[in-house]
């Protein structure tokens, strides 16, 4: 009985360390950049070359949304959705397939994009360089980030908000959006399983409720990504 229990401390020991070996830190500053440069109002603007996603899981108060993508190479062939709300017993499946065109150009430095989806009517041009990004939309609206000193700078001209992005002093894994006025946006965390990044937020809820909202409504919002490279 002794060696059997022996054994299996043994083999527990051996799991625990083979999971710390197959899991380690990543500096948050460079894939949440790349993160915000190609996810663009919540578009999956994925840039060749760069992580791709595969899955993702988001939970609010009981609201659990999930998305499930499906690539071609660099190319997004579809998108499994699922929304559930079993508190009101509410559960969607779709399937979403983009439409989308896009058309790349490199001028030096600079590499320009073009998103245009003649369903969605809407159009995106983005001029990337290494540590900077211009997103503008329909000529009208423009997002910008930047990497200074080693912090993501964001500006966005629609709602004239100047935010920094800015790593944890003390984890190098975690970055915090914060606002003009000092406030706390929202958090991300990775870590590197194998070949698959795993980004992990919390946007937080700001909101002052009179009275507290009910299921699925309101509250701090948990997402989880998982990238493939």
């Amino acid at each position: 009985m002794r060696r059997m229990f022996h054994v299996k401390l043994k083999v527990s020991f051996i799991i625990v360390i083979m999971a710390f070996l197959n899991a380690h830190s990543v500096d948050c500053i460079q894939p949440l950049f790349d993160y915000f440069a190609t996810n663009f109002e919540n578009h999956a603007l994925v840039m060749p070359g760069e992580m791709l996603p595969d899955s993702l899981y988001q939970e609010q108060n009981g609201l659990v949304n999930t998305i499930k993508y499906h690539w071609t190479g660099t190319h997004l062939d579809s998108m499994n959705l699922y929304q559930s709300c079993l508190a009101h017993n509410v559960e969607e499946r779709s399937t979403y397939i983009p439409n989308w065109k896009i058309d790349s150009t490199k001028i030096g430095k600079v590499k320009k994009y073009d998103w245009k989806s003649p369903k969605d009517r809407w159009h995106f041009t983005v001029y990337r360089t290494k540590d900077s990004v211009y997103v503008d939309k329909d000529k009208e609206l423009h997002q910008i980030f930047y990497i200074k000193n080693d912090t993501i700078h964001e500006v966005n001209s629609w709602n004239s908000r100047n935010w920094i992005i800015y790593r944890d002093p003390n984890n190098e894994s975690k970055c915090t959006r914060k606002s003009e006025k000092n406030l706390i946006i929202d958090t991300y965390e990775y870590e590197m399983k194998g070949s698959t990044l795993i980004q992990k937020s919390i946007k937080f809820d700001h909101n002052r409720y009179i009275k507290a909202p009910g299921p699925c409504m309101g509250g701090n919002e948990y997402t989880t990504i998982y990238y493939r490279k």
